[in-house]
């Protein structure tokens, strides 16, 4: 396969790679770059981006020559090895694709500030307001409390809607827009500065939560430096943007079915944690669930005590978790090909 090729091109000039599904993301060793997801490198022909630098895609020959520091084209080839470059590089997946939709903040003006739902559970009108959320009327998120999400360019690219109607046939969140690239709250502002980046910054470590609910319950208790995955699955772009971001400690913090016959929240708390320690130290990485089902069943002095128990030693936990592992594979609910053989032995 041309992939394999092109891994091996990379991998043998030194570049670590990040699997992003079609592309890889890796740091720009050719000028001697440190941000690991500053390159995109698509599989099927090697064409490459540099993000930082914002170039063209430009062909896989030049980003050889570049790290090899040399025009010639014997050595180019030879850096290559068996690699041959497709007829036409730029016009497989990397082509420019359909462009993201955009929506203008005035729509959000459309949105009612109706808050006694979540007032009713605690939460302030300050904390929805910041996140310039509010009730729709009308549209496909009808009677759904909607909070607008933003990319890094500060466009709105989304929307998750909390159902206000109470009708048991519909579900309880509703997404408009690509939810596997969103990076949430991350990006939202608030008189020009996103809470959220600056507590991450401060504290040093993220807590991941499955959804909004989850994460406005945290914020009510003062604990901003939360990151939404929008179900139990850690999504390519959440990945590369944490291990861009780096942190300290990353908790995974998913929902604690306790009462089910399958904890969905535990389970998808042990395949992300297998997924992050394939490129974090497993001594950044813990998993943490809440005490009871999610944070929104929780007091603010129950959310307050389980923060001060989250411990910031950077210890291996895995032979903790090495037991409900096991277990997992037993029931057939995680692979044992999810596992990293460097990090974890299961017998």
């Amino acid at each position: 396969m041309n992939s394999d090729s092109i891994k091996n091109v990379l991998t043998n000039l030194g570049y670590k790679l990040l699997d992003c599904g079609n592309h890889w993301r890796t740091s720009a060793l050719y000028r001697g770059g440190s941000n690991p997801t500053a390159l995109c490198v698509y599989k099927d022909s090697g064409t490459w981006i540099d993000y930082v630098n914002n170039s063209n895609a430009l062909p896989l020959k030049t980003l050889v020559s570049a790290t090899i520091n040399s025009n010639d084209d014997k050595d180019i080839k030879k850096a290559m090895g068996d690699f041959t470059a497709p007829s036409s590089p730029i016009k497989t997946s990397q082509k420019k694709s359909k462009h993201e939709k955009t929506y203008p903040d005035s729509c959000l003006d459309k949105l009612l500030p109706h808050y006694s739902f979540y007032k009713n559970k605690g939460i302030s009108e300050e904390i929805l307001q910041d996140l310039k959320g509010g009730l729709a009327t009308q549209g496909s998120m009808y009677q759904r409390f909607v909070f607008p999400i933003y990319s890094k360019d500060s466009l709105i690219h989304g929307f998750s809607g909390r159902d206000m109607s109470k009708n048991p046939n519909k579900a309880k969140w509703k997404h408009m827009g690509s939810k596997t690239s969103w990076i949430y709250p991350y990006f939202v502002k608030s008189n020009g500065v996103s809470p959220t980046a600056d507590s991450i910054n401060e504290k040093g470590f993220v807590i991941l939560v499955e959804s909004i609910g989850d994460m406005i319950q945290l914020r009510e208790s003062g604990i901003y430096n939360v990151l939404v995955s929008f179900g139990t699955s850690i999504s390519s772009a959440l990945l590369c943007f944490l291990v861009g971001m780096n942190p300290k400690k990353i908790f995974i913090s998913f929902n604690n079915d306790l009462d089910k016959e399958e904890n969905r929240g535990e389970i998808g708390a042990v395949k992300s944690y297998l997924k992050l320690i394939k490129h974090f130290d497993p001594k950044k990485v813990c998993i943490s669930l809440p005490t009871k089902n999610d944070f929104g069943d929780m007091t603010p002095d129950e959310v307050r005590s389980w923060i001060s128990s989250l411990s910031h030693d950077f210890k291996d936990c895995s032979s903790i978790y090495n037991e409900r592992i096991k277990y997992y594979l037993s029931k057939g609910s995680i692979s044992n090909s999810t596992i990293p053989k460097k990090y974890l032995t299961i017998q």
